[in-house]
């Protein structure tokens, strides 16, 4: 027998797809988009379409986003932050239920301060700026459609810190008078209060109370004054002040 005749014959190459090796099929990456600023929501459409790899849809209609995640399980919600405050508890609810499916990142226009503490507020999975370079888009896509989170050692930091109380050594001594009297709330401040620490948007509070939507933005904006936040996602981290007598 020569050497030709003992030589290991020559073995078909075989192919692997890697996206089978978890045991699932890689289908598309199926997208939801939440706006209904028009030209936000055709730009980011045309970008998913130029990538194979994602079927995105349209949402134009806060109030069908609780519905149309349970009906699509879309992989990937962006959602426009100018939509956020105009959702109702059930979406938000709807959001959480199917958070393991369906990963959220936040849409905005410009990185400012209450952006991420917004993200960590409602447990989404990342923040993107609506002018972001569109590789960069595609990939946070790919990211947190992984799993991942897409957010900045940096920002992250900057939001823990600002949620954090400040040192006792570094907050001044204001004297107790002033210091009750400028953190005392009205009773229907506390209304406010309770029914905000419950996810109720500015709408809501102003349905459950009988008054207008100003009229809860104006009591809000004493209660940050008065409690010396910027932003209503740290209102539900304060103790609540006691309550005046005045409404």
């Amino acid at each position: 027998m020569n050497a030709e005749e003992c030589s290991t014959p020559e073995l078909p190459r075989v192919e692997i797809d890697h996206r089978l090796l978890d045991g699932k099929a890689a289908g598309p990456i199926t997208v939801l988009i939440a706006s209904d600023r028009q030209a936000l929501l055709l730009e980011w459409m045309a970008r998913l379409k130029q990538a194979p790899e994602f079927h995105a849809e349209p949402l134009t209609d806060p109030a069908r986003l609780g519905h149309s995640i349970e009906q699509k399980s879309p992989a990937v919600l962006l959602l426009d932050r100018a939509m956020l405050d105009r959702l109702d508890g059930g979406s938000i609810q709807t959001m959480h239920a199917f958070s393991a499916n369906t990963r959220v990142l936040l849409l905005w226009d410009e990185l400012c301060d209450g952006l991420v503490v917004d993200v960590l507020r409602y447990r989404f999975h990342g923040f993107l700026l609506t002018s972001c370079l569109p590789e960069v888009g595609l990939e946070s896509i790919r990211a947190v459609s992984r799993g991942e989170l897409w957010l900045s050692r940096a920002a992250l930091a900057d939001a823990i810190a600002d949620l954090l109380p400040a040192s006792p050594s570094i907050v001044a001594v204001k004297p107790l008078d002033s210091a009750s009297n400028a953190t005392t709330l009205t009773q229907r401040q506390q209304q406010i209060v309770a029914l905000l620490r419950c996810g109720y948007t500015n709408k809501e509070i102003a349905n459950q109370l009988g008054v207008m939507e100003d009229t809860v933005k104006k009591h809000l904006q004493s209660v940050f004054s008065k409690l010396g936040v910027r932003r209503r996602a740290l209102v539900a981290l304060r103790p609540s002040p006691a309550a005046s007598s005045r409404i």
